[in-house]
């Protein structure tokens, strides 16, 4: 006789019981190190969702982190305190507003109440010196926190939108050593940092057109990359040959092991 619990895993289609599985036996290799990740939210049929990934809780287990999903409430102090380190997800445009600039009707999915959250989650990690690692929008909001301003839309945004192009990492930056010179990365922005932050510096460009793909603070636990890592780890998704494990590793080597910031 099946117990209730297994009656529900049984009547589970196959690949996601699979998936369940392959998930819990990541977690069980997951050190206490939590990563606050932010999220987006979609439209419900009585609420709006929040909205992420399940790419970025596998590549943060893989390498001994715990997703935290941020459901845009609650004190960001308190979050800031608690977690280890913030990973500022993708997703869809800024408000041109945060760089001065007004809409021009190619703007993609703005979300001002998710701008603002990730503005000030921003703040609070980085008064404490946690470190904060960018995926696509993420770079962006990065770059524009720190005073940095955005191509609103690409003149090259064919090389960008849903293909896959390369990137040259700069030869001293934090790049280099964890993926060489070249490497072929998922594209899937049609925006992109026109001039740099405060405190930023270029760590890898578009071998296409120079648009900037990655960059670090000089002095922060900051860093960034325009592209997708999640979708490019083995074993969990593979838009590309190249292999991003690596920069979830470094990730979560710069978080202090005894938990200070």
């Amino acid at each position: 006789i099946l117990k209730q619990r297994d009656t529900v895993a049984f009547l589970m289609p196959w690949r996601t019981l699979i998936d369940a599985v392959f998930m819990m036996q990541e977690v069980k290799n997951t050190a206490n190190t939590v990563i606050l990740v932010s999220s987006g939210t979609i439209s419900g049929r009585r609420s709006r969702q929040v909205a992420q990934s399940e790419l970025y809780a596998r590549s943060l287990a893989r390498f001994g982190g715990i997703m935290l999903l941020d459901g845009g409430f609650g004190s960001v102090e308190t979050l800031a305190d608690r977690a280890d380190a913030l990973l500022l997800s993708g997703g869809g445009d800024i408000h041109p507003s945060y760089y001065g600039r007004h809409m021009t009707g190619k703007d993609a999915s703005v979300d001002q109440r998710r701008d603002e959250r990730e503005w000030e989650l921003l703040r609070q990690f980085c008064a404490r010196k946690k470190p904060v690692f960018g995926i696509c929008r993420g770079l962006q909001v990065i770059d524009v926190f720190f005073g940095g301003t955005l191509f609103q839309h690409l003149a090259t945004a064919y090389v960008h939108e849903n293909t896959i192009h390369t990137v040259i990492t700069s030869e001293d930056g934090w790049l280099r050593p964890l993926l060489g010179e070249t490497v072929p990365v998922n594209s899937y922005h049609h925006q992109a940092i026109r001039t740099l932050g405060a405190g930023l510096h270029v760590s890898a460009v578009s071998d296409a057109d120079g648009v900037i793909e990655a960059v670090a603070h000089d002095t922060l636990p900051v860093r960034a990359v325009q592209w997708h890592p999640e979708r490019m780890v083995d074993g969990l998704c593979r838009d590309t040959d190249a292999e991003m494990g690596p920069l979830f590793a470094d990730f979560l080597a710069c978080i202090p092991q005894d938990g200070t910031g």
